[in-house]
């Protein structure tokens, strides 16, 4: 395996079931190593929710949250302190819904299971860019790296996550990937250009995550 990349592979994660018994979490990555829900800089992971229910409240978090699988969920938005409040509807393959964890906010399931991906960063410390990108055939991606596994000072870190199966040569060499694994690229400003080629045999999407350390 090229030293420049890193793979958690989805399959390989464990699985958390929530405390309500309304869903479940695969962790996929945490910063710094050893951190829990309590103390992490930026935490990815992929959840399960089967039941309607309240989104946990994460205190000085951003998060961004995309549907990867299942009709969608109606969000309801706790509003100001006027009690005004807003109701969304989020549904597979649009853009990334980005909230702060203090948000009170109640789920509600349009069918009976999504699966979504989720982003948290510590506000202050870090911040995350989420977008998607069409592969049908053959495309590549600009990227600058190195070994360095968390965030440089001037740089982020390039994650690519796969909605299908897809080949990637990066250097000569070829990693398959499968649904939902996370590939992780970390850039800075020192190295050659690289392009990673991704090949899929089918039409699909990757979510590709930027998550940058904020200057001091």
């Amino acid at each position: 395996m090229n030293p420049n990349i890193r793979i958690i592979r989805y399959e390989e994660c464990e699985s958390s079931l929530w405390k309500n018994g309304g869903g479940s979490t695969k962790q996929l990555l945490i910063w710094p190593k050893g951190a829990d829900l309590s103390n992490f800089d930026f935490r990815i992971s992929i959840a399960t929710i089967s039941s309607d229910g309240p989104f946990s409240l994460f205190q000085g978090i951003d998060r961004q949250l995309c549907i990867l699988e299942g009709e969608g969920v109606k969000l309801h938005i706790k509003g100001n302190d006027l009690g005004q409040a807003e109701e969304i509807i989020l549904r597979p393959n649009e853009q990334p819904f980005c909230f702060s964890g203090e948000t009170q906010i109640e789920s509600k399931l349009l069918d009976n299971q999504i699966l979504d991906f989720n982003v948290m960063t510590r506000r202050g410390n870090y911040t995350a860019r989420i977008e998607r990108i069409e592969c049908n055939g053959t495309i590549q991606i600009e990227a600058k790296v190195n070994s360095a596994p968390q965030p440089t000072n001037t740089q982020p870190i390039q994650f690519l996550l796969p909605l299908a199966p897809i080949s990637c040569i990066y250097q000569g060499e070829k990693i398959t990937l499968q649904s939902y694994d996370l590939l992780q690229l970390a850039e800075t400003r020192n190295t050659t250009v690289e392009c990673l080629t991704l090949i899929s045999r089918q039409s699909t999407q990757l979510i590709r995550v930027f998550i940058e350390a904020n200057q001091p």
